[in-house]
């Protein structure tokens, strides 16, 4: 039991019902529970509670036990002398506030059946604790909060991208080129392509942006491949002159190659390839953001972003080791994953600073025409017990979300979805 359970019992009115009375024999009546508080200060603000004949408005303090009020020093602290009624499930101590007012208190009883599926939840351990149950949840209720999850999601992206702003001294090309940066790591080497993105001043990008080699020399370079080469050709010649220019100009000091990482990886995945495709990207569009934000449909985006390296990676996974041909196009589902991951919250983020909403529903419905990604949180969703198939990739970015920052932690009392499951249990009488 904790005090999470009871406030949810009281935001909802899912105690036993009855005729209540306060232990100072003043007859309750709860005529609004108030509206709960996140920050200092009692749990519930402005509720509404009428004592006897007396009208009440004022805020709701919660606790499992009445002599918490004095452990948790509410009698020392003003913020908490406008509480009208102290709600408790063992009322063992009278109360008072700063000013030496005896507040009001009422035991809260809790239906059996509820305290049952309550602990039940707590106690399952299967992939998601509502798995048995989430069934009886109406699906437009379970998309809506899906839907919630997404936004929440990118409300967070948002947060972050306005700290990086604020560390480049709000350069939308440099924060989307960092962005973009890490993304293109896909995960197991998006640390050393961030750090690589900050370490190189978009000005500089765009300087060279004129020339694919000089491009992706200055990549390459400052990654550390081309100081650690096994073999040399002309191309690579070239890119290794090129770097040691830019590197004597910009005072580069380039990054150990060590930091990348390329076992167990597809070749087509190397971040040699990698970074040769961003600079591809980024050279045959050199105002790459501006054009994104420009962009009506997802179809105008998904041509932005399909782009080749030059002809000498055609046959080269990395500078000087020659392969057998293959085309290193960035792919559809590569594309995909570049939109969901950049471009989306990236987009989605200047709305939101910009107060363009616009431009924010325009990327929520690319990621509604997107389809669902394929991962094992997606999969787990949609498995028979749960039943939770995504319809698009808004829907498996939510379902992710919801996984990782609900289900994993048990916050089953912050989810729609166990609020839902728990309500089903309950009946006003």
């Amino acid at each position: 039991m904790n005090e999470e359970f009871l406030q949810f019992l009281w935001q909802y009115k899912y105690y036993r019902p009855g005729i209540f009375f306060t232990d100072r024999n003043q007859q309750m009546e709860v005529i609004h529970p108030g509206l709960p508080n996140s920050n200092s200060g009692p749990d519930f603000f402005n509720a509404k509670i009428k004592l006897d004949d007396i009208l009440w408005a004022g805020n709701v303090e919660i606790h499992l036990k009445a002599s918490d009020w004095y452990h948790h020093k509410h009698h020392l602290d003003a913020l908490y002398d406008n509480v009208v009624v102290h709600v408790v499930l063992n009322n063992d101590k009278e109360i008072k506030n700063s000013a030496g007012r005896v507040i009001p208190c009422w035991e809260m009883e809790i239906p059996e059946n509820m305290m049952n599926e309550y602990q039940a939840l707590r106690k399952h351990e299967g992939w998601i604790a509502c798995e048995n149950k989430i069934g009886n949840v109406l699906r437009f209720e379970i998309d809506a909060w899906i839907e919630r999850m997404l936004i929440e999601k990118l409300e967070q992206k948002v947060s972050g991208i306005e700290t990086l702003l604020r560390s480049c001294q709000n350069d939308w090309k440099q924060v989307f080129f960092v962005v973009l940066s890490r993304n293109f790591g896909f995960g197991l080497n998006g640390e050393p392509f961030e750090q690589l993105a900050r370490q190189i001043p978009w000005q500089y990008i765009l300087k060279n942006a004129d020339s694919p080699i000089k491009l992706e020399a200055l990549m390459l370079g400052h990654a550390g491949f081309l100081e650690v080469l096994l073999h040399e050709d002309e191309y690579v010649r070239v890119m290794v002159r090129e770097y040691r220019i830019m590197k004597h100009k910009y005072g580069f000091q380039p990054m150990s190659a060590h930091l990348w990482k390329f076992l167990r990886m597809r070749p087509g995945n190397f971040p040699t390839v990698r970074l040769v495709q961003l600079a591809a990207l980024i050279s045959g569009n050199p105002f790459l953001f501006d054009n994104l934000l420009s962009c009506e449909t997802l179809a105008e985006v998904r041509k932005l972003l399909a782009v080749q390296p030059s002809e000498y990676w055609h046959n080269h996974y990395r500078p000087g080791v020659g392969s057998p041909p293959k085309s290193k196009r960035i792919g559809k589902q590569t594309i995909d994953l570049i939109i969901i991951n950049t471009v989306v919250p990236m987009l989605f983020a200047f709305g939101r600073l910009r107060g363009n909403s616009d431009l924010q529903q325009r990327v929520l419905d690319w990621l509604s025409e997107l389809p669902a990604e394929k991962n094992s949180v997606v999969d787990g969703w949609a498995r028979p017990s749960i039943g939770v198939k995504a319809k698009s990739s808004a829907q498996s970015q939510g379902l992710v979300y919801l996984k990782r920052n609900y289900c994993d932690l048990r916050k089953c009392l912050a989810c729609r979805l166990g609020r839902g499951v728990l309500s089903l249990k309950f009946t006003h009488k």
